[in-house]
């Protein structure tokens, strides 16, 4: 024995491990040892077990184990999705419709102010043609560089000009 009674190799932790994981699994676990001279440890009472339906000598299943570790509780809890809604009734006048919000139709794509598409392609296509040319044409003219420069910024300037100049007093600028 060590100085607190107890060798550092011998652990009875690992014998209480054991017991706990064969009683929430429901085998029978056998104590290897005794924490203390003339006491050996025991497990405690076995749960209630549902007889099984069908009899077989295989090793349970981890399925099965799990029903038995989730079946053996207290009282089963119902959460906020466990309830049975009540079918509604039909309208008498057999509008089945909700007459609730309808939103708009959007507009067909490929409408819109031309200005500003122009705008998103000098803004958006600028910077992703200079990487082009970077990577690809490494020789490009000065005077195509400088062009497509001066897309980018036109186009990011007339978008920024765009924008609106004031919100309203209650307004977070959100839109859906």
């Amino acid at each position: 024995m060590g100085l607190r009674g107890q060798e550092p190799n011998e652990s009875t932790d690992d014998d209480i491990w054991r017991d706990l994981v064969a009683r929430l699994e429901g085998t029978e676990s056998t104590p290897t040892r005794t924490d203390s001279p003339g006491r050996k440890v025991t497990p405690a009472a076995e749960p209630q077990e549902d007889p099984p339906s069908e009899p077989h000598n295989a090793a349970p299943t981890d399925r099965e184990r799990a029903d038995r570790i989730f079946r053996n509780q207290p009282l089963q809890r119902r959460g906020p999705r466990d309830h049975d809604l009540p079918e509604p009734e039909p309208e008498p006048d057999g509008d089945d419709e909700d007459d609730g919000f309808v939103p708009e139709e959007p507009p067909p794509l490929g409408t819109g102010d031309p200005l500003t598409i122009l705008a998103w392609v000098g803004a958006a296509g600028g910077p992703l043609t200079l990487l082009l040319f970077a990577m690809f044409w490494r020789d490009a003219p000065l005077a195509a560089t400088f062009g497509i420069l001066a897309l980018f910024l036109a186009g990011a300037g007339y978008l920024v000009s765009r924008l609106p100049k004031h919100r309203d007093i209650g307004d977070d600028g959100a839109e859906v």
